[in-house]
């Protein structure tokens, strides 16, 4: 058992040398612009009133979660099935499963810190409105790049594990799409979700990092505008011969209670998923970690199997 413990610990940065010679030398490395290409596109199309209003916040949060998750699919996906004689050749000859999967599971640790970081980066540069206090430390951009971080992580080792019971890179890539079309099905930040799709979606990666997001950007704070837009439509709207919509929307706007009156419309939106309380948050955190723990097991208990492939 000693020995095993030995050969376990001593063959983990043997793997990890692999790892960051293929991060370098088989253009693994390619993945970071291609996160940072990923959210200027988001940020461009929906930055605008993320973390401003409630809308923007919604859709925000979404689209930032759905970036950190197809980051995490696209970073794992392949990476086992690719080199599944590889590895079912070399554990003949005495790799440690265990030891693979865990180097693999701190590499992975390390791309999607560094996409998190790039991902905050591009929302800073995009000049996405970005608040100054966080919830669990002191600091927004500390708590957001955790979360950012948590999110990529977690869909990340999801797709080891699929990478792991997949029979090539071409099975591999055909089930992604299918998972990130569940993500976004049963978010709850798309369609509204009945009683039923509502417990699925406690089992999604993404509804976890929005809740996460939202609560970050102080979401139940801020004011919706949505029905004020409408509103504003509507103002040439005349009954018997007089213009009420108008006179209401110029009465507001002359005392001033413009900004009072989309806050209290905001009160119908409340959600108490998105409250920016520690609790909140450290739950969603706690969640997405146990999406890494479990998938990361259930990685190792996949590729196990491995002995008994005969493909």
């Amino acid at each position: 058992m000693h020995n095993d413990r030995r050969g376990y610990f001593r063959q983990i940065p043997i793997y990890l040398g692999k790892f960051f010679r293929m991060f370098i030398y088989m253009d693994d490395w390619k993945m970071l612009p291609m996160a940072a290409l990923i959210a200027g596109l988001v940020s461009f199309a929906v930055g605008k009133d993320v973390f401003v209003n409630m809308e923007g916040t919604l859709k925000g949060s979404l689209a930032l979660t759905c970036v950190c998750i197809w980051n995490g699919f696209f970073n794992s996906i392949q990476a086992v099935c690719r080199e599944r004689q590889i590895v079912k050749r070399e554990h003949r000859a005495g790799m440690k499963l265990t030891s693979y999967i865990t180097a693999h599971i701190i590499y992975q640790a390390f791309l999607c810190l560094i996409q998190a970081i790039i991902t905050l980066t591009v929302c800073k540069i995009t000049r996405i409105h970005l608040p100054q206090e966080g919830i669990i430390t002191p600091f927004f951009y500390i708590d957001i790049t955790l979360s950012f971080f948590l999110i990529t992580y977690s869909a990340d080792i999801m797709s080891l594990f699929i990478s792991c019971i997949a029979k090539n890179t071409t099975s591999a890539m055909t089930i992604m799409p299918f998972l990130l079309i569940f993500e976004l099905l049963f978010s709850g930040g798309v369609f509204a979700l009945t009683q039923t799709t509502e417990v699925i979606s406690y089992f999604t990666i993404a509804r976890w990092g929005m809740c996460a997001i939202c609560a970050l950007g102080n979401y139940n704070a801020l004011p919706m505008t949505s029905i004020w837009k409408q509103i504003i439509k509507l103002q040439n709207y005349e009954y018997e011969g007089k213009q009420p919509v108008k006179l209401f929307i110029e009465t507001l706007e002359r005392e001033n209670k413009v900004d009072e009156f989309m806050l209290k419309t905001a009160e119908s939106n409340f959600n108490v998923a998105y409250e920016s309380t520690f609790d909140n948050l450290m739950d969603c955190w706690f969640v997405l970690i146990l999406f890494v723990v479990i998938f990361g097991i259930l990685s190792i208990f996949a590729l196990k199997r491995i002995d008994n492939d005969k493909r």
